[in-house]
């Protein structure tokens, strides 16, 4: 059954202190129960959220519902595979990874260009070698992940950091596109009511097979079978009687493997481990999706960090969500808190609140 590494929603906000009116920039990680009905759509029994992950904090504080669906996995082996395999590349450019974080640390004046090129690279060897070794769906885009390897081949000299890039980018080629016809949730009003709809499609054997048809995409030899029973099972899981209004019939891309042999290299074989492709997923229209119903919600006022613990507590005044704001997405590693008019708005009506509160309070 197919089981999906979890994504976190980064969004950015931001906010005014009330005593200085000084602005504060941060990022905000409460839309994570709206990427469950995004999660629906690819099939997934499970989400997985990795030890190392700050969300595990927060497991406690999730409804039970939600808690018993997540699995937690180890992935001190893959944050090793990572330091391993791209030691020669981070070498190169005196670069390192934080110990305690596993963050990259560059010397300072290192190109942006450059950095977001590394920091791609780092945490597309991790999430590929959690999907190998896990055999989990993960959140990728293969275009966008082979132009940064082309941006660092180009930028190395070493011969085994080549390589390693080399062969990182003919393990990508071995995918292809696949679509399928997908299921969505009803635009459920608040997260407990996604993980009420999610917690009995779990346990609807229609939706369990749906799932075990997505899993078999993977597999060239069952793909077309499975490709035509995926159609009749979204049509079905829509008419189920706990299914109000509001079904969406989507079409999700799924990158599967082609059926090529995978590549031979010792750099390669650190990772795969003689495990089968992991299926890779572009969850950028995901992520989209659920910070639309996340901004038509009311769950917006108080930020959350990524462990669930609220930002700043009660003395900043959070501007409302504009309308432009994007996350971050395997298209995009970088997140908007929106445009420049929408800000100069939003300062205007906190600075007229804020004066009739002193012609009040006078």
């Amino acid at each position: 059954m197919s089981k999906i590494l979890c994504e976190p929603l980064p969004i950015g906000r931001i906010g005014i202190e009330n005593d200085t009116e000084e602005v504060v920039l941060t990022v905000d990680f409460s839309a994570f129960a709206y990427m469950l009905e995004e999660y629906v759509s690819f099939g997934a029994i499970k989400i997985v959220i990795p030890s190392s992950s700050p969300e595990i904090e927060a497991l406690e504080k999730m409804p039970t519902l939600l808690r018993n669906r997540i699995a937690v996995i180890d992935d001190t082996k893959e944050i090793e595979t990572v330091r391993r395999v791209l030691f020669e590349i981070r070498r190169e450019f005196d670069a390192s990874m934080n110990d305690s974080s596993n963050f990259i640390k560059v010397p300072k004046n290192t190109p942006r260009d450059l950095i977001r090129a590394l920091d791609q690279l780092h945490s597309d060897v991790k999430k590929l070698s959690m999907g190998f070794n896990h055999g989990i769906q993960i959140g990728y885009n293969a275009r966008t992940s082979m132009d940064s390897i082309r941006f660092l081949r180009s930028k190395v000299h070493n011969t085994t950091s080549r390589l390693v890039l080399a062969q990182l980018e003919g393990l990508l080629n071995q995918y292809e596109n696949i679509e399928f016809p997908s299921i969505s949730l009803p635009k459920a009003g608040a997260p407990i009511e996604l993980i009420n709809i999610f917690d009995q499609l779990i346990n609807d054997d229609t939706y369990i097979n749906y799932s075990n048809k997505i899993t078999e995409l993977t597999f060239a030899e069952k793909r077309e079978s499975a490709l035509r029973s995926l159609k009749e099972l979204s049509r079905t899981i829509g008419s189920k009687n706990y299914i109000s209004v509001g079904w969406d019939y989507l079409v999700k891309v799924i990158r599967v493997l082609s059926g090529v042999p995978i590549p031979e290299s010792k750099a390669i074989s650190a990772i795969v481990k003689g495990q089968g492709l992991p299926q890779l997923v572009n969850l950028s229209d995901a992520k989209s999706n659920a910070l639309q119903i996340w901004k038509n919600s009311n769950n917006t006022n108080l930020p959350l960090r990524r462990d669930g613990q609220p930002i700043k507590g009660n003395n900043v005044t959070w501007l409302r969500p504009f309308d432009s704001i994007e996350v971050q997405s395997e298209d995009n590693r970088s997140l908007s808190f929106g445009k420049i008019g929408e800000l100069k708005k939003a300062l205007e009506e906190f600075e007229e609140k804020s004066k009739g509160k002193d012609i009040k309070n006078s």
